[in-house]
């Protein structure tokens, strides 16, 4: 039988102290991070004020694919940081950010449907959340408006947006704990291997 099947059949007093201190610390940084509250909302493109036309619309083939399109536009929005700087500007809260491309990874964006967007992001209190989330709206619809107008300024399409839907997330505990157990006894596992490998070695005389 090896020295590693063996350890693991009889651990011992070494092993079985640093997994439980492994477990313990992890279960202690877990219950020691902060609640996040994650908010999702979701967003209906629906085209309006359509002109009148003799040409057949194809039970409304046509704008659902320029409803489509538009979206389109929309989920880049997300993608854009003065856009996103614009969103906390009109909510009013401050924004630390250490590159653009981590104020661009705060929200996630999925288009579900030619007309369905949900938007989903997280912060740290359920205040600030909500008020986000007024403001993502907001903006949304103001550049909406905005930018499909026609020439005599009529809007052609509308961003309709849910009530967001905000849930308070904590880290899950009895994972961080495993992880921290399983970490604790591999290192631990391989402290005494190697230390066992060296005691082995032939001695100069």
């Amino acid at each position: 039988m090896s020295l590693t099947s063996s350890l693991i059949r009889r651990p011992t007093p070494f092993i079985i102290v640093v997994t439980l201190l492994a477990g313990v610390a992890a279960l202690v940084v877990a219950w020691s991070r902060p609640v996040r509250y994650e908010t999702s909302i979701s967003f209906a493109v629906n085209r309006i004020n359509q002109g009148p036309t003799d040409q057949y619309e194809y039970d409304g083939y046509y704008a659902i694919q320029a409803a489509d399109l538009f979206s389109q536009t929309v989920v880049s929005w997300f993608s854009t940081p003065s856009v996103l700087r614009e969103v906390y500007d009109n909510a009013g809260l401050s924004v630390d950010v250490s590159s653009l491309n981590s104020l661009v990874r705060r929200f996630s964006t999925k288009k579900e449907a030619a007309q369905n967007i949900i938007v989903t992001f997280a912060e740290s209190t359920e205040e600030r959340a909500a008020i986000l989330a007024e403001a993502v709206t907001t903006t949304m619809q103001e550049r909406a408006a905005a930018l499909n107008q026609t020439a005599d300024e009529t809007a052609l399409f509308e961003i309709v947006g849910t009530n967001p839907l905000i849930v308070a997330t904590r880290p899950n505990l009895l994972l961080y704990t495993f992880a921290g157990l399983l970490a604790g006894f591999l290192v631990a596992l391989s402290t005494v291997s190697v230390l066992a490998y060296l005691r082995a070695l032939p001695t100069e005389a």
